[in-house]
């Protein structure tokens, strides 16, 4: 993917909460960081000036390199000091809003908040979405964390540590590479077929949609070159006593999590659009909505480590947007088994997944001509109504110990994911992970009444969804909800 326009770009934020010594963890971070960089290769890429497509890994770090390309920025907390522990959400929603320069930054950084006196910390990973994705930043996180642990356990002088340099992980191939490398005439026809009719293609699904969710009033048009578009963030912490209930629920019901998730994201879009002109709530409400498919292991030939990269896959739910869905005769249970076999048929359709990412990377880039975008006429950038992204639990250890005897621990505590959408892309993001509760976060470029209800009820139904009994129709949830 290239630069459509300098300093505009996709920025990702993972936010962690710890506890434990945090003494400990300022003392190792910087070296724990520096050897994060130096273990995965896409974390010190570089665009490069006059060629298109192409980035450059550049050497390994050292901790001077940490300090002047301000990779780790630290802010510490106190009773006496300006600012609130608990205000990261507006630094982190502030902070996407500003785009990377890919020819000088390195498309990662953290900033760390600590707070000596309640033994915790925030760390606040940044990046920039064409080098990274959701499960990117997870392990980015712990790689930081076992080495902050290495670090604080063993009897070596630190001074004499940071000499000793990390295991380097190998540069991979790139998603498309990894996906299509054993169907190079499928590929071949793919990238030719896009190469001849993607315009149209896209031009087409453009027309097709209206979106359900209106745009506030400074949400710009589609143009070239694009203007950065701001984003509003949302987030939100559920209950552990409610993920339980609603993975059990689930596994009764024979559905994934993910499952239901569409089906609360459906109802908190409904809901969110009850008010608004022109709204027919005795028709089956549609809904333009894709999944992000984390596709690291559903590649031919998955590699051994955890990667760091944009290796992820786009899908839409077709029916909800062709068929609707009516909320009096359909039970929330029969449409959660249905998005889920959906969901699970995506996957192995191969050449549709890739099809979107590859004509949005060779046609609505950097040398996009402006007469295209005009005739493209996307209003406000939107593209669909929602995007879900459910990142799925942390799968990495949530304790990491910071002493010889274990008698220190640093332990995850929660884990918010969140993006920007500074041009192209849907109304909405939903994003969904999870510790030990359900951890919520929203993007969105909508007026804020319809965007607080949205996930006002996005959240109620998730963590309600334990709840849900197996002849209740959609309308029954929202009826019994009293949102």
């Amino acid at each position: 993917m290239t630069t459509m326009v300098d300093g505009v770009s996709m920025k990702i934020v993972h936010s962690m909460l710890m506890v434990g010594d945090t003494e400990v963890l300022l003392r190792f971070l910087p070296t724990a960081l520096m050897r994060t960089f130096n273990m995965h290769p896409r974390m010190r890429a570089l665009q490069v000036k006059d060629q298109d497509f192409t980035a450059e890994i550049h050497e390994p770090l050292t901790l001077d390199g940490i300090t002047s390309k301000n990779l780790l920025r630290i802010r510490q907390f106190s009773l006496t000091t300006e600012g609130d522990f608990d205000e990261w959400q507006a630094y982190a929603e502030e902070e996407c809003n500003v785009g990377f320069d890919r020819y000088a930054e390195f498309p990662f950084f953290l900033t760390a908040w600590i707070d000596e006196k309640a033994e915790q910390a925030r760390l606040l990973l940044f990046s920039d979405h064409y080098m990274s994705d959701g499960y990117s930043g997870m392990v980015v996180f712990n790689c930081i964390l076992e080495q902050v642990s290495l670090l604080a356990t063993q009897v070596t002088p630190l001074d004499q540590l940071e000499d000793i340099p990390a295991t380097t992980f190998p540069l991979r191939p790139s998603f498309y590479d990894m996906l299509l490398s054993k169907k190079p005439v499928s590929k071949g026809l793919l990238k030719s077929v896009i190469f001849l009719l993607g315009k149209a293609i896209y031009r087409s699904e453009m027309k097709k949609f209206t979106p359900v969710l209106p745009a506030r009033a400074d949400q710009r048009d589609f143009v070239v070159p694009p203007v950065s578009n701001p984003t509003s963030a949302t987030f939100a912490q559920g209950s552990p006593i409610f993920m339980k209930k609603t993975l059990l629920k689930c596994k009764d019901e024979g559905v994934t999590f993910g499952g239901a998730v569409v089906c609360a994201t459906l109802l908190a879009c409904f809901h969110a659009c009850k008010g608004l002109p022109n709204f027919n709530p005795t028709k089956p409400f549609k809904l333009m909505a894709d999944l992000d498919y984390n596709m690291r292991h559903r590649v031919t030939d998955p590699v051994e480590e955890d990667l760091v990269g944009a290796y992820i896959a786009f899908a839409e739910l077709e029916w909800l947007a062709s068929e609707g869905v009516n909320l009096q005769k359909t039970t929330f249970w029969d449409l959660a088994r249905r998005a889920k076999r959906e969901i699970d048929a995506k996957v192995h359709q191969t050449m549709v997944l890739a099809a979107v990412p590859i004509v949005l990377d060779q046609r609505i880039n950097a040398k996009i001509q402006p007469s295209f975008a005009n005739a493209l006429n996307i209003r406000h950038s939107q593209t669909s109504d929602v995007n879900l992204s459910n990142v799925g639990r942390y799968p990495f250890a949530k304790g990491h110990s910071l002493s010889a005897d274990e008698k220190k621990v640093l332990t995850v505590k929660s884990l918010h994911v969140y993006n920007s959408l500074p041009h192209l892309g849907s109304s909405v993001i939903l994003w969904v992970s999870s510790v030990d509760s359900f951890c919520y976060s929203m993007a969105h470029r909508c007026e804020d009444d319809v965007a607080k209800a949205l996930f006002t009820t996005w959240v109620a139904i998730c963590e309600n969804i334990g709840n849900i009994e197996a002849d209740e129709t959609l309308a029954d949830v929202l009826e019994n909800m009293k949102l």
